[in-house]
């Protein structure tokens, strides 16, 4: 029973440790891409949200379906 405690004092001890002495700030994440998104794409989807009435702009299917829908009609990314 002593070497069970010992064993799980010491992984607990390095977890612990490891969580303190790992953090540190989180790095930016690197959004470039965005910048190379089809334009006919990115205006099909404000067009959509534009006309969306208020109490649906915040509805995940709606959303789901709109950009699904753009996505066929213009790939989000290059001319299909």
């Amino acid at each position: 029973m002593s070497a069970y405690r010992t064993t799980l004092l010491a992984s607990v001890l390095v977890v612990g440790l490891g969580s303190v002495v790992g953090t540190r700030p989180a790095a930016a994440i690197d959004l470039s891409f965005l910048n190379h998104m089809n334009p006919e794409y990115t205006k099909c989807i404000r067009n959509v949200h534009s006309q969306l009435l208020p109490q649906y702009r915040n509805d995940r299917k709606i959303n789901d379906a709109a950009v699904e829908a753009c996505n066929h009609a213009h790939p989000m990314f290059g001319k299909g």
